[in-house]
Formats: structure tokens, sequence, C-alpha cells
């Protein structure tokens, strides 16, 4: 790797390979770190952001190295210790002392030389915030507005606010600001390169740096400031111990800061809830505290606005995804022009899409946390606002997703000051691609202009407000009565830099009540800028098209096949078992099966066995004594567990489902009580509960995907009460659950994932040890460590088999039987009027549409005889309950769906000692899914072409889009 110390050329040139920083001290890189914190190229983790998020956190971890995927690595930032935090602390106090008595042409000139290294280095500065996610568009705009905050303008204006000098009755009086002393900086996540450019500008005053860079985004900072702010020291002979840059955990910087005697001043970019806790205990500590905090900036809209001109602006909302803290996120509309311009507007929103960073075309940025975008979407809807567009989660391609990282822009308009105030999304700042239209009650435009200006005026952030209009008294009224805030623009962009003004402060909630248009050299004084645009806005120029310094990465599954595979197609061109054709419709290959080769000997992807289609010859393998479960004893379990590291392979995979008799008994005996039908149906009220929570914030939209919407959460939630485990990000875990479980060899970052779903089993089985519960982890790790009953790998792999085999049942049966009624939609209109059909109906949609039509890899000890073949010792079985379940020999009219039918001995759970203890769980949760999607959602039927999601194992929905007459009662449960 490279260190931006040696002269080995430009940060993106991808012949050197990614960039590796150290602690900075003193402008001097510290040697030989302990640890380091990896950061992945942002492009990497859009496109496989399952598979790339596991590998960062197995690099971080020490569980693999950089040279397995090096193409996704952007850079690695050493985590810097206690010891180097207070050797920065006094380095800053020493050199403080000496650079705030230079003179103040020998600062001012500091700021011409950052400018022009900034320059000089601008489009490395703007490749390596493309690399961590910044759209190219919204990159560049943030380099320029670096350098015209670093202007000649902006800079001599708050020299001359430095010192001033007068003679006065034969007197001479000098009116200077004196430097506060060591500055601590903690930027925010999001932007932190570009704020700890803004911050610099501090040591212009005479002040020290010690700047706290975060583990998510360090590498552009730290370019920021090895490149550029400290050679930019250098050549102004400042003293060395002026900047120092630290990638540290931020609470242990903040108390660092707050106990330090050596620390005057912390200045913080990060949300308001955050910045008013650190105020206090700034405040406490004897430290002034600078906070630069989120906004929710307001625009308005005015009838004889461009409106044009003006939805470019309102669509600066969308920048970056709404993550920028002045992006406008409200628009106050005057009525009169509220139905064009809400046209307009949601026409250019709907024509947003997800891309890569380096697209000149993209201006959203992925956006994985989606919680607060989803609350929100949902709190505008109960209050009555319509919800124009948006509201899905969205992967790179803009196909809605379960493990999206982009939230689909939104739209929001609601009609009436006062209903307005009480929406989400105008009460709290928002970080997610949201933008609020509010539009008054008409009245005439005296009384309009008082309540819009009087609604900006006493917004409690206080940030950046806009005005579009082209009369002189509105925009006079608006600069006259709009004081509560750092900025105000007119008939300009919300986001571009503009000469002499600061691009960050403001008082209220984004600051502080001392707050103000933030010029970090000047902060005591309370000052407001405005800008009135005469000719539009005057943001950047035509920049060329971008060329990624770098291709985007992407890393591909190993691909290692046995011989013979792919096989060819069966008689009649039918796919064979196992192939991509196959699990579209797996049914014509099984029956074709069935009829002429019941024991066939197949290729999978994990080499040859003997596949059974039988019901019969399925049924006793699952009880054969001379047929194993255990992976380890099966050809094809050792090929499938290939690419699995081998000490977690030893480990994990010494549970329930891959053990025989008598341990398997002896391990079944442990979990029993747990499984009981009693305990199983105390679960049936809160299942019911969570399915109605689920349709409840859906019912209004119309259409949606009952995946996403009630199968997936509905799953997820169940296995973590079950479990007793603190629930993840559900997506992100189930995601990765099913990866494993798929085709290993046609599955990217395979080990990053098996190292993600380990340090998931270690931690909740450590959370059990610490505060034990009534729930089947606290249940595991008794008896283990109280009764001596498991090993270690046995509780660890018992955890790893409920997450992988404990959840997708229930989420099958789910998907699977809906999607079994809306292709039968007579049978669907009987069950809906007569719902005590679910009796035998929904044993006969788990027949139907098995949700597990294969078990897990079997194999022989010794030779077994299926009919008139006798399959040899050390083969590979492969059990297909699908095919079992859809058997004429023991369902008659197999491939008709009839909930009529009487369905005893179907095997979508399984049979004898390896039946499903969760069963009962399994079908309740069906039963209550069904039954009440059918019931809340009248005239349901599809929308669209559901989708199967690739699996050995399992035959589930990846999405199955629905539509259905919304009910003007919000739906009554």
């Amino acid at each position: 790797m490279v260190t931006c110390q040696e002269p080995k050329g430009p940060a993106t040139d991808s012949a050197e390979g990614p960039l590796t920083f150290g602690p900075l001290i003193a402008g001097v890189t510290v040697p030989d770190p302990a640890e380091w914190v990896y950061v992945l190229r942002a492009s990497a983790l859009i496109d496989d952001p399952i598979g790339a998020t596991c590998y960062r956190n197995a690099l971080n971890a020490g569980h693999m190295g950089p040279d397995a995927h090096p193409e996704t690595i952007l850079g690695r930032c050493a985590l810097a210790g206690p010891e180097h935090m207070e050797t920065a602390l006094h380095t800053a106090r020493l050199a403080a002392a000496e650079w705030g008595g230079s003179p103040p042409a020998r600062r001012a000139a500091l700021a011409e030389a950052f400018r022009a290294r900034l320059r000089e280095h601008a489009d490395a500065v703007t490749g390596l915030l493309v690399e961590e996610g910044h759209p190219v568009r919204l990159a560049r705009m943030e380099v320029a507005n670096l350098l015209t905050f670093y202007g000649p303008e902006t800079t001599d204006w708050c020299l001359r606010h430095m010192e001033s000098e007068h003679t006065v009755d034969g007197r001479t009086v000098v009116l200077r600001r004196v430097p506060d002393g060591v500055v601590c900086v903690q930027p925010p996540q999001n932007t932190p390169a570009l704020s700890v450019g803004a911050a610099f500008q501090s040591v212009l005053a005479g002040n020290a740096l010690v700047v706290r860079l975060s583990r998510h985004a360090p590498i552009a900072a730290m370019y920021l400031v090895e490149q550029i702010a400290v050679p930019a020291l250098a050549e102004a002979g400042a003293p060395p111990g002026v900047l120092s840059a630290l990638c540290t955990e931020p609470a242990q910087a903040l108390d660092a800061w707050l106990e330090s005697p050596l620390v005057d001043d912390v200045l913080y970019f990060g949300d308001s809830i955050r910045g008013e806790q650190l105020e206090k205990a700034c405040l406490a500590a004897g430290k002034k505290p600078i906070l630069e905090l989120g906004g929710n900036d307001m625009v308005v809209v005015w009838r004889d606005a461009p409106l044009d001109r003006a939805v470019d602006a309102l669509m600066e909302s969308y920048h970056g995804s709404g993550q920028i803290c002045c992006a406008p996120n409200i628009a106050l509309v005057h009525p009169d022009i509220a139905d064009r311009l809400t046209d307009r507007l949601t026409e250019c929103v709907r024509a947003l899409r997800p891309g890569f960073p380096d697209d000149p075309e993209v201006v959203l940025a992925a956006s994985p946390n989606t919680a607060g975008y989803d609350a929100t979407l949902a709190d505008a809807r109960r209050a009555g606002a319509r919800v124009l567009t948006g509201g899905r989660h969205l992967d790179v391609h803009g196909h809605e997703s379960d493990d999206a990282v982009f939230a689909e822009p939104a739209l929001i308009r609601i009609d009436g000051l006062a209903r307005a105030l009480k929406l989400r999304s105008v009460r709290y700042e928002t970080f997610f691609p949201l933008l609020t239209l509010a539009v008054p009650v008409p009245a005439d435009d005296d009384q309009l202009l008082s309540e819009m200006v009087s609604f900006v005026a006493s917004g409690s952030y206080g940030l950046r407000n806009s005005l579009w209009t082209q009369s002189p008294d509105v925009i006079d009224r608006f600069l006259r009565d709009v004081r509560s805030c750092g900025q105000l623009r007119v008939n300009d962009s919300h986001l571009a830099g503009v000469p002499y003004l600061a691009n960050h402060g403001g008082p209220g909630l984004s600051g502080d009540r001392f707050g103000e248009l933030n010029y970090p050299m000047l902060r005591t004084s309370r000052l407001q800028g405005v800008s009135v645009a005469q000719e539009g806005p005057t943001a950047g120029g035509d920049a060329g098209p971008y060329v990624s310094a770098r291709p985007r990465p992407r890393v591909e599954a190993v691909r290692e096949y046995p011989p013979g595979w792919p096989p060819e197609d069966l008689p009649g061109g039918l796919p064979a078992p196992f192939t991509e054709a196959f699990h579209h419709d797996p049914y014509p290959t099984l029956h074709w099966l069935r009829e002429h080769r019941p024991v066939s000997r197949v290729i999978s992807p994990d080499g040859p066995g003997w596949l059974l289609t039988r019901y019969d010859d399925v049924r006793d393998a699952h009880v054969d004594p001379r047929v194993t479960c255990d992976s380890k004893r099966i050809s094809a379990g050792h090929m499938w567990m290939r690419h699995w590291p081998s000490a977690l392979r030893e480990r994990l995979f010494t549970h329930l489902l891959d053990s025989d008799d008598p341990r398997h008994a002896e391990l079944r005996a442990i979990m029993r009580p747990f499984f009981s039908p009693a305990r199983q149906e105390q679960w049936r009220t809160r299942v019911q509960r969570l399915v109605d929570n689920r349709i409840d914030q859906i019912v209004e939209r119309g259409s949606g995907d009952l995946m996403a919407a009630v199968a997936y959460p509905l799953g997820g939630n169940v296995l973590f009460a079950v479990l007793g485990a603190t629930p993840p990000r559900m997506n992100h875990l189930r995601a990765m659950i099913w990866r494993t479980a798929e085709w290993n060899n046609d599955v990217p970052y395979v080990a990053a994932l098996a190292h993600e779903v380990d340090a998931f089993v270690r931690s909740a089985v450590a959370e059990k040890r610490r505060a034990p519960g009534d729930d089947l982890i606290s249940l595991l790790v008794r008896a283990r460590d109280q009764d001596g009953l498991l090993s270690e790998d046995e509780l660890h792999g018992q955890v790893m088999m409920m997450l992988v085999a404990g959840q997708d049942p229930s989420i099958n049966s789910v998907g699977n039987s809906l999607h079994a009624l809306l292709t039968h939609p007579a049978q669907l209109a009987e069950l809906r009027d007569d719902p005590s059909l679910m009796a035998t109906g929904l044993g006969e949609l788990l027949r139907y549409e098995s949700p597990l039509p294969f078990t897990s890899w079997r194999g022989t000890l010794a030779p077994v005889e299926f009919g008139d073949v006798t399959v040899p010792a050390d083969e590979s079985l492969f059990l297909c309950i699908g095919a079992a379940n859809r058997d004429p020999a023991r369902f008659p009219d197999a491939d008709r769906l009839d909930l009529h039918r009487p369905t005893p001995g179907h095997l979508a759970f399984g049979h004898g000692a390896h039946y499903c203890l969760g069963a009962h769980i399994g079908r309740m949760t069906a039963e209550a899914a069904v039954s009440t999607v059918l019931r809340r959602l009248p005239g349901l039927r599809l929308d669209g072409t559901p989708g199967w999601r690739p699996s050995q194992f399992e035959r589930g929905l990846s999405v199955l889009p629905v539509a259905w007459d919304a009910p003007k009662d919000g739906g009554a449960r």
C-alpha cells in the first residue's frame, strides 16, 4: 500500500494500490500502528452491499487480509489509541502558544497556500470523495465550495475583522481577536473531508487543531490533511504541532477532550440531538462548544417565481440523497402556483435514479439506514399528507430490493401550514431524500406573505433559508423579517458556494443560542450573510466528463464446478435439476423424473448424487439408519462447504440438522421444552400483532410487495423473539443468511459472509451470558455452562442453525401460500368467503408449494434400496420434498390446488426424527399472515411478475408484487 507522505503519485493511481494513513501527530505519521480500519470503495458496497460489508468487517476484525479482494479497497487508516491523542493535545498546546502570536500577515498567507494546493489536488480530492460515495456532481460542488470559501473575498473580509487599529484623542486603539488555543474537531460521517477543510480556517486565527476522523470515511479527509493542509502550514512557517489528525472511536476522543485541561474548544459537526448533549457536557467541563448541527432548511416559492429555476433549486434537496445539512427540506408554495409546481416537481423527482457515484447523471448517494425515512413517510400518511412519489428501497439498478442501499426519492405535499407543523418531516431534520411541499390555505397576498414569512422565521433550526420571487417588496419583507438563520438566499441555488459567505452556521438547533454564520476565525459576534442573485445560480462551470481513476470493482464468485456440470437438458428440453431454469419452475422436471427415473443419478454444483422424487422413497430416507445427515460424511456436503474457512466449518457445523442419532436425539431433547405445542401456541397473539402492524403500514397504498412488507419482517421478528437475541439490521442479516445457503461456489465474498455469521453468533451468545432470559439462546447457554450438555462448538452451531433455518420456512410458507392463492383466484375467493377452509387449506398450500423442496444433503453409510434401485454406500442423496408432496401415488391429482383436500402425511416440515421442531410456529405464522392479508386487503391481485429466489434447498419468493382496493377507512382490523 501507498503512504501519502511517500512521493509515489496521485492518490487515485490504480497502479499504486490502496492508500495507507497512520496517526498524524504534529504533521508526522506515527510508525508501526497496531490496528487498522479499512475503507472499501463505495461502488463495491453499492454493487454488492452484503458481501462487501461482510468483507470490510472481516478485514477490520483481522479475519481476512486485503489480498483477498484488493480491487475493492480504497485505503486503510490506523486506529489511534489514548496515548496518541494525549501526545497530539500536548503538541497542539505548545504550537498554539507560538502560532497564536505570529504576525497576521503570516497567517493570511496560509489561506492562499491552502487554496493553491487544494486547486492543484482538486481532481484527486474529487476522485476520493467519489470513491467514498459522493456522487461526482456533488463532489465537484463540494470542492468548488471549499475553494470559494478560501477565496480572497472571504479570507480578506474575515482578516479585516481579526484586527483593526484606530487613533483617537492621541491614543492608538487596537481591536483584535485573539485565538482560543487548542480546537478539537469532530467532523460528520457523511462529509468529513469538506468539514475538516472548513474547520481548518480556525488555524488562520492562530489556533492549533486536533481532528478526530471517523472509521466510516477517513480517506479523503486524511488526504486533505496530509497532502494539502500540512504542506500549506509548512510553507507558511507554522510549527508542526498546529495540526494533528487521528482516526479513533468517537466516544474515546470526546471523553479525552472533555477531561483534558489542554483543550479549549470543541467544534462538533453532527445531528442536533447529540449536539445538544455535547454542548451541556462541554459547558460542564469548561470548554467552548462550537456546534455545526443539522438543518431543516425552507424555501419560499412566491406566486411570481420562475418555476423552472425554482424547481431546479428544490431538486437540490435530493443531492447526496438529502444527507447534506444545508439542503432544502421544506418548500412553502403559494397556492396560486402550487399545483403547477407540484406537477413539475413530481415529474423531476420520479426521473431521479440510483447509480454509481462516478456517473455524472447521478445525484443520489447510498443511504442504507432507512428507518427514519420509512417512519417519516408513515407519519405523513397518518397526518393526511399526500405521498406523491417515493417509499421504496432500491438497489443501484432501481429495482426494489430487501437489501437495497438507496431510498427512493420521496415528495410529500400537505395543504395548510397548521397541518404542516404536525409533520415529522417539518419538525425534525431529515437526512434522506425527501422534500415536503407545504401549501398555505388560500388568502390575500398580504396575509399569505405574513403567514409564510412567520412560518420560516419561527423555525427551530437556523441554518439557511431561500426565497424565489420577482417582487422587490416580497424580497424586502423576507430579508427584514427572517433573522433566525445563518444565511438567506434569494433567487439563488440553495447549495452553491458564494464568495464572502460561509458554507455553514446558524442559530437555534443548527448551532446554539449564540450561533451565527460560521467563519471558524470569527465565532463571537452575531452575523448574517445575504446573497441576492441577479442572473441565477453562479455555482461551478461546465465540467468535462468524469473519468474514474480506477474501474469500478466487482468481486466475482469462485465458480468451481465438478466434472459434468452443467448437465444437459432432459428429454423434451426439460431443464436438469439444480440449473437456473429449473429453479424458476422445477415441477415439470420433477414430474418427468418421478415417472421415468424416480431414483436418478444426477450432477449438482456440489457434485454427483442420487435424486429421490417418489413420496415413499423420500419418506423412508428420512428414517433409514443407513442414511446420514452429517455433512462432514457426505461428499456433496464437503463440496458445498469447500469455500468456508476451515476453522468455522468445523466449529459451526455441529448442530441438530447436521448430526445423526444418538447425538441428534440428545441435542433435540435439549431444545424440545422450548418447542412444546403449548409453548408455541403462546406466540399466536404476538404473531397476529406483528401481521397487523405490518399491514397497517401498507393498507392505504393500494399496491406493494407482500414479501418485503409482510413475509420478510414477520419471519425475522418471530425468529428473533424466539432466539431472544437483539435484532440487527434485519435486511442485512437475512440477505447474508440467504447467500450462505445458496450454491457457495456462486457466492462472492463467501468467506467474509461466514466470518460475519460467526461474529453475530459469538455476540448473541456473549449477550445471553451477560443477561440471560426466557429464550432459546439462554436455554442453550444454560445447557452448556450449567449442565454440561453441549460443547462450546455445539452451542454456537445450534445458534447458527437457527439463524439459517429458523426464519426461511416461515417466510416461504407465507409467500408461497399467498402466491398459490393469487395464481388460483377461484380458490382465493373461496377461502376469503369461508375462512374455516383454512383448517384443511393451509396443509394443502404447504403441500402444493413446499417451502423447502429439498432437505439438506444426506448420504448413504451402506447400500440402500429404493424400489428396484440400490444406491451404493458413500453416495450423496438429494431428497426432494417438493416432488414427494406432488406424488400422485400419495396425493391424487397432485398438481391441482384443492383447499378441501386432507393432507395428512405431507412432508413440508420433514418427517421422523428430523421433523421440524418449530413446525407449529411456522404453520401459525402462515395462517395468521394469509388470513389477515385476505381479510384486510380487498381485491387482492397480482400486479407484476413474481420473482423466485435462487437457492439449493429452498423455494421462496424474492418479490410478490400485488395490488388491492385501498380502503377509505384505513383498513379496519
